[in-house]
C-alpha cells in the first residue's frame, strides 16, 4: 500500500503542474522536469503483486498507461521537436509509438498497445476507453488526477458520460438525422455489446437527453457515422517552447 501510495503522489504532482484546465499537457516545460523520468523509471520495480484487489489493479494500469503515453511524447519531443506539430497523425508513426516504444512495468516490457489490451481482455469494462488517454486530441481527456481504487467506478462512469457529452465522442445532426460517434465504437464494437445490450444501447445510457430522445424515437434503426479521430497532440497553448 506504501508503494503504490508514494508512487500515485509523484505521478499526481507531475500531472498537478504541467495539466491546464481543459486537460491539455505543458509537455516543454515537463521536458526540464526530472520527476517524470524518475517516476516511469520507478515502475520497474514496482511489485504489482502489492495490488490485490481487482479494482486497485484497474485503477493502477489505466494511470500506467496514461502516464506512459506522457513519458512517451516528452521522449520523443526531445529526439524530434517537431513531434508537436506531428502528433501521432500518421499510421506508421501510431505504429512506432503505440506498438514498438516498450516500457518496463514490474520487471516486464510492455508496449502501450499491450497494456491497453491487456486491461480490455481482464477487466472487461467497456467504460475503459473512456479513461486511457493516448496524449491526442481526439481521444478522452486526460482527468484532472488519478483514478483511485477506492473511487474507480463512480470515475469511470464520469470519463463515460463526460466524452460522450462532448464533440470529440458523439454527435448528432438532427436535419439529416444522422448520429455521429467516434471511432473508438468501430474500433472496438464487440467491447460495448452483451447478449442483452448492443452497442446502442450503451451509448443511450450516458449520451445527452436530445441524442437519447432521437435514438428512442428511431428505434435503434440508425446507421452510425464516424467522426474522424483527431491524432494531433493534445498540447497547452501556452507551451514554454
Amino acid at each position: 500500500m506504501e508503494e503504490i501510495t508514494s508512487l500515485n503522489q509523484n505521478l499526481r504532482g507531475i500531472i498537478d503542474r504541467y495539466r491546464d484546465p481543459s486537460g491539455k499537457l505543458n509537455y516543454f516545460a515537463m521536458m526540464a522536469d526530472k520527476a517524470l523520468v524518475d517516476y516511469a523509471e520507478s515502475l520497474a520495480d514496482f511489485d504489482l503483486a502489492t495490488l490485490t484487489t481487482r479494482d486497485a489493479q484497474l485503477a493502477f494500469w489505466i494511470n500506467c498507461y496514461n502516464s506512459l503515453s506522457i513519458y512517451g511524447v516528452v521522449q520523443k519531443l526531445k529526439k524530434d521537436p517537431e513531434f508537436v506539430n506531428k502528433g501521432n497523425k500518421g499510421w506508421f508513426g501510431r505504429v512506432r509509438f503505440f506498438a514498438l516504444q516498450k516500457f518496463n512495468v514490474g520487471g516486464e516490457s510492455y508496449t502501450l498497445r499491450t497494456i491497453e489490451n491487456n486491461i480490455r481482455e481482464d477487466f472487461n469494462d467497456p467504460r475503459v476507453h473512456f479513461a486511457l488517454n493516448c496524449s491526442s486530441l481526439g481521444c478522452p481527456l486526460l482527468k484532472d488526477g488519478l483514478y483511485s481504487a477506492e473511487n474507480i467506478d463512480k470515475e469511470l462512469e464520469a470519463a463515460t458520460k463526460l466524452y460522450l457529452n462532448s464533440p470529440e465522442g458523439l454527435r448528432l445532426d438532427e436535419d439529416k438525422g444522422e448520429l455521429y460517434v467516434s471511432m473508438i465504437f468501430k474500433w472496438y464494437p464487440k467491447d460495448f455489446e452483451t447478449p442483452e445490450r448492443d452497442v446502442i444501447d450503451f451509448i443511450a445510457k450516458y449520451a445527452p437527453q436530445k441524442i437519447r430522445e432521437f435514438i428512442e424515437k428511431s428505434q435503434k434503426k440508425i446507421k452510425f457515422k464516424y467522426i474522424e479521430y483527431d491524432w494531433s497532440l493534445n498540447i497547452s497553448e501556452q507551451e514554454d517552447n
